[in-house]
């Protein structure tokens, strides 16, 4: 694919695109709230959608401009993440757990790997599966990979796959490695639609590899949680942008935290259209907009949604200013930045959580306990990303205590 541009996009022209595509996935709302349901029975989102997301450029938010990408920074993505869970949580998750692992393509990988990766496809989509599930063996011409990869969002429409492995071989320097494979040489298996309670359709199927054989170039060593790059790495040396410094710890959890936030905001949508509609029980009913209870809930989840968002962007600007304070010092980017970071986006979880739980309680036993309802939906959604490791404040907090008081 040709380069769009070695030169970087001014600040007025990088928030004024990102304007543009905000507006343009909040555009997308009532189409995504229309197909919510069958986007569950499926699994995924639509074909058609995918092809939306395509033509509207929203994939290629993160991906680098050498590679005709927009390169908008993290901010960026995860506003355009907010708005579309605020349509469908499941869609969100798909999208956002595919278009977003630039952070670790365009970062960690060899310049001539790009150049083969980036321009074998128009948008990169992958899913990135940071637990090593599969084993990667030196041989002749590269390495051959097998292996079963669950939980791997975003795989239904992705181009290539991003897997942990287990690394042994003769060139093998450490335990773990990430290994890029072409969508030629993985397997989706239909194992995902119908099986949990929420998020089904975000697309989280288990990738299946057998005896897949990729060059060697294509297995960075080391765990990609682990990894902290600096001013060396292959993304800043490439791209000269700080933002593919090569951290992932800490990004991780903003991807997820934007869908869930975005989810409160669901709720709260619906919460409002329940009140705008509907009337209270007992002898004298009235709209529910106008009864005192309802008034303060609805205040309240408000309140916690925007709350949530506030703490978000907080977290996300902090992500980028570690990004630039990484390539700027010999010790590359702070591990206590990235949990910092983690437990911030993860604060905006449970602030999300407070909105989505309040509204659902208020909601009334032919919403929120109704199956089909949006209303349970959004709490199914928000319930089973809660079991996910990422939005958890307790499992990072640890890690960032260590890390600080090493100093």
């Amino acid at each position: 694919m040709a380069a769009v541009s070695d030169l970087p996009m001014t600040t007025e022209s990088a928030a004024r695109l990102r304007g543009e595509l905000v507006s343009k996935a909040r555009e997308l709302r009532p189409r995504l709230l229309e197909e919510q349901a069958a986007t569950e029975k499926r699994g995924t989102f639509s074909p058609e959608m995918h092809e939306t997301f395509r033509t509207e450029g929203l994939y290629g938010i993160q991906q680098p401009r050498r590679y005709g990408g927009h390169e908008l920074d993290v901010p960026a993505f995860l506003a355009v993440i907010r708005e579309i869970a605020r349509g469908c949580p499941g869609s969100a998750w798909c999208f956002s757990l595919s278009a977003g692992h630039h952070m670790q393509m365009a970062a960690l990988f060899p310049e001539a790997v790009q150049d083969d990766v980036y321009g074998s496809v128009t948008e990169f989509l992958a899913p990135c599966r940071p637990i090593p599930m599969g084993d990667a063996e030196r041989v002749d011409g590269g390495w051959k990979v097998t292996g079963q990869w669950d939980y791997c969002s975003g795989a239904p429409y992705s181009t290539h796959a991003l897997l942990t492995v287990r690394v042994h071989g003769g060139l093998a320097t450490e335990p773990l490695g990430l290994v890029v494979i072409p969508r030629a040489q993985w397997t989706m298996l239909d194992d995902w639609r119908g099986s949990v309670l929420g998020l089904s359709g975000s697309g989280s199927n288990t990738v299946r590899v057998q005896d897949a054989v990729v060059p060697a170039a294509y297995l960075v060593q080391g765990s990609v949680m682990g990894l902290a790059g600096g001013a060396d790495s292959v993304g800043y040396q490439l791209h000269g942008n700080p933002m593919y410094c090569g951290q992932t710890a800490g990004y991780a959890q903003l991807e997820i935290a934007a869908i869930l936030v975005g989810t409160a905001r669901a709720a709260v949508d619906e919460y409002e259209r329940l009140l705008r509609t509907k009337k209270t029980s007992g002898p004298h009913p009235q709209p529910r907009y106008t009864a005192g209870e309802h008034q303060r809930s609805f205040a309240s989840a408000i309140t916690l949604a925007d709350a949530a968002e506030t703490v978000l962007d907080s977290a996300a600007e902090r992500f980028m200013n570690l990004c630039r304070e990484a390539v700027a010092q010999p010790q590359g980017f702070s591990r206590s930045g990235a949990g910092r970071t983690a437990m911030a986006a993860n604060q905006a979880v449970d602030l999300a959580w407070g909105a989505v739980d309040l509204v659902f309680k208020m909601s009334g036993s032919s919403e929120g306990g109704r199956n089909g309802t949006r209303m349970q939906r959004y709490y199914r959604d928000f319930s089973t990303a809660r079991t996910n490791m990422a939005p958890k404040l307790d499992m990072e907090a640890q890690t960032f205590a260590a890390a600080y008081f090493a100093g």
